[in-house]
């Protein structure tokens, strides 16, 4: 994350998966769609990884020569990159298969195996996640561990999923999340059903197989292939979902799971809306009294220990100014291009996951904005979604987001429900409810079949969950939930604002989490570190 180059979070289905990653080589590209030759490749070069791979007593029946594969690593910059065939449907191992990109960054010490790594999204690229594995994890889990990375399917280099112009995005993030009038709600349901028919359009049957419990299972052959009897994975955001849906599927092959920011299975597409929105109400109020605190605040005066009624006050403000910009936007980076309350509103969420670095460019932005001038906020929001100043995004976040989100859950009610429920989460979420109400349009319009997230379930070895007190898009309680559904799970807890907490400015936290991995030292349940600095 900037300035540590990387922005991993996990989105409700209401908003746009954002990754600002590193740049980095990227592996060999695969196709755009999946190949219909079943065949894994038949280079069998060596994958360098320790005890030759085979399927696992829980593999299905018709998976062994996918199971079978050895990766052929070539030189990728400083790292290195390979494919992985997989079958496009596990119910039919003899159909289509998809190459996943991986990317591979060797131990720099003795090694003792692979930890593969995913930052979450979903959409998020774990093949640029792994690339910065100098900034994921620490120098001593960097010496013992190979540090490993892949694209899920649908994402980045593995069959991306592509159904959206640059132009469509703009249109997406610019549109009026909280419509005011019938117009306003025609407008929105009509983005969202293009984007779902559009997506059914260019990707037919293969949205049907983009579910968690299906990247669960390329997992699965990805640790045969690295020659690993058990896996040792990091998971961040919503890769924690995809490690505990991993653990129900596959118990006896859970290694050392670190599980960051932790979504639970449990909950529908409503339940983790409504969550985030108190989860970002509350970031929101943390940033207005850090602004306070600074001075040069646009939400109001300065002051050193504001209390409740000074930041009710300062978050009203951004409210009310959020909201004169549905009938006013401001001058933006274009003049054929504005800055809308949508647009304003995201780039202001956004802005919550890191507030190290992104407070004070967020403060720095309101300001110009306040006076009228909206250029540096968009440009805050660009940077985000990798958009760049021609107008063009890098990757296919946004579209794999969706098509990954609305695999996994189900929205019924579209228009209807989110007129409902925006009053009654604008009373939990005064600044940004109504907004989040709106946002699951698109998979209330969503075309492909919905595969229900695998509940989380008992039976893996001891799983380290780390979650945050003021984590804005996984709230602490999923944390907590996520430990009694896991039940041999261990809670480690950051205090402090932001999304995750490995390597997040808690040298407990990252002692911790260092201990696990090297030496399969646990926590003691519910441990509470603090942020320094």
């Amino acid at each position: 994350m900037r300035p540590r180059v990387l922005l991993a979070v996990l989105c409700s289905a209401g908003m746009l998966a954002a990754l600002s990653a590193c740049s980095s080589e990227a592996p060999p590209a695969s196709e755009a769609a999946p190949t219909s030759d079943a065949a894994p490749p038949s280079d069998a070069g060596s994958a360098s990884t320790g005890s030759s791979p085979g399927p696992g007593p829980s593999s299905p029946p018709g998976l062994a020569r996918f199971y079978d594969q050895r990766i052929t690593w070539e030189a990728c910059g400083e790292n290195e990159c390979a494919t992985l065939a997989v079958p496009v449907d596990y119910d039919d191992p003899g159909g289509p298969t998809l190459d996943l990109a991986l990317l591979r960054v060797p131990a720099i010490g003795e090694r003792r195996g692979a930890l593969v790594v995913n930052p979450g999204g979903p959409g998020a690229s774990g093949t640029e996640y792994a690339a910065a594995a100098s900034f994921v994890v620490t120098d001593e889990v960097r010496r013992a561990y190979d540090v490993v990375g892949f694209d899920p399917r649908g994402v980045g280099k593995s069959a991306p999923v592509e159904c959206l112009s640059d132009s469509d995005i703009d249109a997406l993030v610019d549109s009026d999340g909280t419509p005011d009038d019938a117009a306003e709600v025609e407008s929105l349901v009509g983005i969202a059903e293009r984007f779902a028919r559009d997506c059914s359009d260019a990707e037919g049957e293969f949205l049907d197989h983009l579910s968690t419990a299906d990247a669960a299972r390329d997992l699965d052959v990805l640790r045969s292939a690295l020659g690993e009897e058990r896996l040792d994975y990091l998971g961040i955001s919503y890769g924690t979902h995809l490690g505990s849906t991993y653990a129900a599927l596959f118990p006896e092959r859970v290694g050392r799971f670190v599980l960051d920011g932790p979504l639970p299975a449990n909950l529908d597409a409503e339940q983790v809306t409504l969550e985030q929105a108190r989860g970002f109400e509350d970031a929101l109020r943390r940033f207005a009294g850090h602004c306070l605190r600074e001075g040069d605040c646009p939400l109001g005066d300065q002051v050193d220990d504001p209390d409740d009624q000074a930041v009710d006050a300062a978050v009203a403000r951004l409210g009310s100014w959020l909201r004169s910009l549905d009938a006013a936007p401001l001058p933006g980076r274009t003049p054929e291009r504005p800055l809308t309350e949508g647009a304003a509103t995201y780039a202001v969420l956004l802005a919550m996951y890191n507030p190290a670095y992104d407070w004070p460019e967020l403060q720095a932005a309101l300001a110009d904005a306040f006076a009228g001038d909206g250029v540096r906020l968009q440009a805050l929001l660009d940077s985000r979604l990798k958009r760049d100043e021609s107008g063009a995004y890098a990757g296919n976040d946004v579209e794999a987001f969706f098509a990954i989100s609305c695999s996994d859950r189900s929205v019924s009610g579209g228009a209807e429900a989110a007129e409902r429920l925006g009053p009654e989460w604008e009373s939990v979420a005064p600044t940004i409810g109504r907004y989040l109400a709106w946002g699951n349009l698109p998979c209330a319009s969503w075309r492909a079949q919905t595969q229900p997230p695998v509940p989380a379930s008992k039976g893996a070895p001891t799983i380290l969950v780390v979650a945050t007190t003021h984590d804005p898009a996984t709230p602490l309680p999923w944390g907590q939930a996520l430990v009694e559904q896991l039940g041999d799970a261990v809670l480690l807890v950051r205090d402090g604002d932001g999304h995750t907490a490995y390597r997040e400015g808690s040298p407990c936290i990252d002692e911790a989490i260092d201990s696990f991995l090297l030496d399969g030292a646990l926590p003691e349940q519910g441990v509470t570190c603090p942020t320094e600095g």
